[in-house]
């Protein structure tokens, strides 16, 4: 007999703890396995799974959430849902009840409660069970993906408006596309301002709304056709924009980001999420995707106390910290505050502190990342230092031995022998 499985879906811990500790108690003692990063859900479904029973805990009580639950339910109609949550769902009684949930325990809960209510959805999901297909006698063969498994997703995110998040996200892309081997885009989460598109001068067809707009739900269908919707830039980076319209920005939720982030690794081997200056359940559905978080901010007092505070926010969400990378823009001295005094703010360290620079407004009047129009100008040879070790070895080196060639020498830099004035002696 099949030991029975129990996901538990929340943000915080008391659920899974308790269910946890419960579970010792039920018969047979079923496997219980936690999933805190909400937009993963679909890939420990697919991972970990099958799972018999499924409690969603107080995180999912929002409108986006029961949406969430209730795509859950049409996908996997045999699993069954339990709803542990603390106070009523903000959703109306329809979409509570396309969630398909089975029972409802009302936090905090009592363990006897807890256990009875676990056991009977354990028993209902052996009666629900499908018998297992038999194989096929001979499966046909798949065609080969343009690159083996899902891309990996790096969000930028700040606390406050103004740091630069879309500057790095586009040179990010372009270093990504340029010396990692492999095909990147960018998807401006930054639903009602996106700037990606006139950051790069790019005018794009359709945006990350209209590509929602499908009339198939079938996510395969998305996948294999998610880059009808995006616009490429001349450095090969392909960009999905953010809606032309802010109005169309409160009709995009946290699942709908979830499929579309899914569908652009799908097709890229790198993906670039640019989020506003904010952490609503949208963005928050980026980050629970995201191989590597960046945190920006700019040396001035509001910019770093914010990223404090959104770094102890981001703790409490349980986002992992080794998965956080901070990054320091426009610093400049003479501005009241010492670089090395917000440095020791911060023990995780910084992964670059990079400088104002005259460079980067040129370069997006250009339409280009001030990698490429710039590259020998110390902010880009800032950014190349902290992107270098997202390559792997031989392209590390290659680029090292790159960027020697083109530095110029000692002398050279001394007696002033280069048109490039970025490199010039400070």
């Amino acid at each position: 007999m099949r030991t029975p499985k129990i996901l538990v879906l929340d943000r915080a811990e008391g659920v899974a703890e308790q269910v946890q500790d419960v579970a010792e108690e039920l018969v047979p003692r079923p496997e219980v396995v936690i999933c805190s990063r909400i937009g993963t859900v679909g890939d420990v479904l697919t991972d970990a799974g099958p799972f018999d029973v499924l409690v969603a805990g107080p995180s999912m009580g929002t409108r986006s959430g029961m949406a969430r639950l209730q795509i859950i339910h049409d996908e996997l109609p045999e699993l069954v849902m339990v709803l542990a949550l603390s106070r009523r769902p903000d959703a109306g009684l329809r979409d509570i009840v396309r969630t398909g949930a089975s029972d409802l325990v009302q936090l905090p809960a009592e363990d006897k409660e807890m256990i009875d209510t676990l056991q009977r959805a354990v028993e209902l999901a052996g009666k629900l069970a499908k018998p297992a297909a038999p194989a096929p006698v001979a499966a046909p063969v798949p065609a080969a993906p343009h690159h083996a498994g899902p891309g990996r997703v790096f969000t930028i995110s700040s606390a406050t408006g103004g740091c630069g998040k879309t500057f790095y996200a586009t040179n990010l892309a372009y270093f990504l596309a340029r010396h990692a081997e492999g095909r990147a885009a960018i998807v401006d989460l930054d639903l009602q301002f996106g700037e990606v598109v006139t950051a790069m001068r790019l005018r794009p067809r359709y945006t990350i709304f209209d590509a929602l707009q499908r009339d198939d739900t079938d996510e395969a269908d998305l996948h294999a056709h998610i880059e009808e919707y995006m616009v490429e830039h001349e450095t090969g980076v392909h960009v999905l924009a953010a809606p032309r319209e802010p109005s169309e920005a409160d009709r995009i939720n946290p699942p709908d980001v979830t499929r579309i982030i899914d569908a652009v690794r799908s097709r890229f081997d790198y993906v670039i999420v640019d989020t506003p200056p904010a952490l609503t359940e949208v963005v928050l559905a980026a980050f629970d995707l995201s191989d590597q978080l960046y945190v920006m901010a700019t040396l001035d007092l509001p910019s770093v106390r914010n990223m404090s505070v959104f770094l102890q926010t981001l703790e409490r969400l349980r986002i992992p910290a080794d998965n956080v990378r901070l990054i320091l823009n426009k610093a400049e001295s003479d501005v009241g505050i010492d670089i090395d005094q917000v440095t020791k703010l911060f023990p995780q360290g910084f992964e670059a502190v990079l400088p104002y620079a005259k460079e980067v407004s040129r370069s997006i009047n250009l339409g280009m990342p001030v990698m490429a129009a710039s590259p020998q100008a110390p902010v880009s040879r800032g950014l190349f230092k902290a992107m270098g070790p997202l390559l792997p070895e031989p392209a590390r080196a290659l680029l090292d031995a790159e960027a020697d060639a083109k530095t110029p020498g000692f002398f050279a830099r001394l007696l002033g022998r280069t048109n490039d004035p970025s490199t010039s002696p400070s």
